[in-house]
């Protein structure tokens, strides 16, 4: 005979668990209880998904091992407790007790997957998480549900955007993959982004993760007119729209100097002259010679490209406090630990790092003074105020937000066609072929 009474081994096993004190040797023998009378799996179910909810630390890990067994067991009776279960994901657990949590969705969503719905939030937080099988996990149940019910995807456009610009070079492939199958039924769910596709799709270094984004775009089934951006500033308020002429750029080389550099004239565009006499940019912290440098990089960035491949890049010139506080890194800052002296945007020495480094996604950081601060930098200020041409990318969005929630200037370098484009304040100061 296994158990005597059954019923109150199982209690004393839920008695430990609650205290903490629970074995490995007590959940064996609930699943052996459970095998053997079935019956007592509504009673034990209930206080292990009490626990669950209440995210008591001490049980936390036994009773979701034991709620793995009452899984087993009975999934229907659990089925409609997944935004508990799902809602531990959002917790600070260790990657076992995730993976275990993870192994109830799935054996729930295997049997009721209209019931997944609630599990969505949790599920993309684990694509984020800093272990691979976590992430592989979870993508496989969200691309499960994305198949059979894109609906529970609605609003859940931040968290997709989050996975897209995620640390992780497999997060945004996953991300790629569950919006090709949303869009495969419903691309209304998922087309706001577009734009970001787009960016990765053009930008990316990894081969994988570009034709991931493409065959997303694909099932978006947008199509889209590029337009030229348009050189205009509007500072007469609402309703006036002034054209405004395109900027000259004059090239002159300085002689007997071993590192010539390009000198730039930038016309002055109604009310704003950023190339001004005075020692700082007009209204910024930034220093003409620093300008100067960013934009003498750009244009070479646009005519070279890199080993004979065009090459797309963002500078943030100025205000780089600011601009560091409303951005991230996409990896490690690639320039951390180069000296000070070394890193400066008007050293000619550093010119050829910075060429290399622009192959990589991200944006330049640069300091009003000069110093590179960061490179590969994922900018977040809000994009939703921004208005600038459609025809334009996500890249030229991020640059014209971060200059209208900075102080800052922003260059843009686009990969295709190697346009040069000025923000300010959220502006298109001039656009240069």
């Amino acid at each position: 005979m296994l158990f005597s009474n059954p019923k109150k081994k199982a209690q004393n096993i839920i008695n430990n668990i609650e205290k903490g004190t629970a074995s490995e040797s007590n959940i064996i023998d609930l699943g052996e209880i459970l095998n053997k009378e079935p019956s007592l799996v509504s009673e034990i179910a209930g206080p292990l998904l009490s626990i669950l909810q209440n995210c008591d630390k001490t049980s936390l890990k036994s009773a979701i091992l034991a709620l793995n067994v009452v899984a087993d067991t009975d999934t229907g009776l659990i089925s409609d407790y997944v935004d508990v279960i799902a809602g531990c994901l959002k917790k600070d657990l260790r990657s076992a007790e995730i993976l275990t949590i993870l192994e109830i969705i799935l054996k729930i969503y295997r049997t009721y997957p209209e019931k997944m719905n609630t599990s969505v939030p949790g599920l993309f937080v684990c694509l984020r998480n800093i272990d691979a099988t976590v992430r592989e996990n979870a993508y496989f149940i969200l691309e499960s549900i994305a198949v059979l019910h894109p609906e529970f995807f609605k609003g859940h456009t931040k968290e997709l955007k989050l996975a897209l610009g995620g640390l992780n070079l497999d997060e945004r492939i996953y991300a790629c993959k569950i919006i090709k199958n949303i869009a495969n039924k419903d691309p209304t769910i998922v087309e706001d982004l577009y734009e970001l596709l787009s960016y990765l799709e053009s930008n990316h270094p990894s081969r994988e993760l570009r034709i991931e984004a493409a065959a997303a775009i694909d099932k978006l089934n947008i199509k889209k007119e590029v337009e030229p951006p348009k050189v205009r500033e509007d500072l007469s308020g609402p309703g006036e729209n002034i054209p405004v002429p395109d900027p000259v750029v004059l090239f002159s080389e300085k002689s007997g100097d071993q590192h010539a550099r390009s000198e730039i004239v930038l016309k002055k565009i109604k009310n704003i002259d950023i190339s001004c006499n005075d020692e700082k940019i007009a209204g910024t912290d930034i220093r003409l010679p620093v300008l100067e440098s960013v934009f003498n990089i750009a244009m070479e960035i646009s005519r070279e490209g890199r080993e004979g491949k065009p090459v797309g890049t963002a500078f943030i010139v100025g205000n780089s406090k600011d601009v560091l506080a409303k951005s991230k890194q996409l990896i490690h800052n690639p320039v951390e630990w180069t000296p000070n002296n070394e890193r400066m945007i008007t050293n000619p020495e550093f010119t050829n790092t910075i060429k290399e480094l622009s192959q990589l996604d991200g944006a330049f950081v640069v300091s009003g003074d000069g110093l590179v601060e960061a490179a590969c930098r994922f900018l977040t200020a809000d994009a939703s105020r921004v208005d600038i041409s459609k025809g334009l990318g996500t890249k030229h969005f991020s640059v014209a937000a971060m200059t209208m929630a900075t102080k800052a200037i922003g260059i843009v370098v686009s990969e295709s066609g190697g346009k040069i484009t000025i923000f300010k304040g959220g502006k298109i100061l001039g656009s240069f072929s």
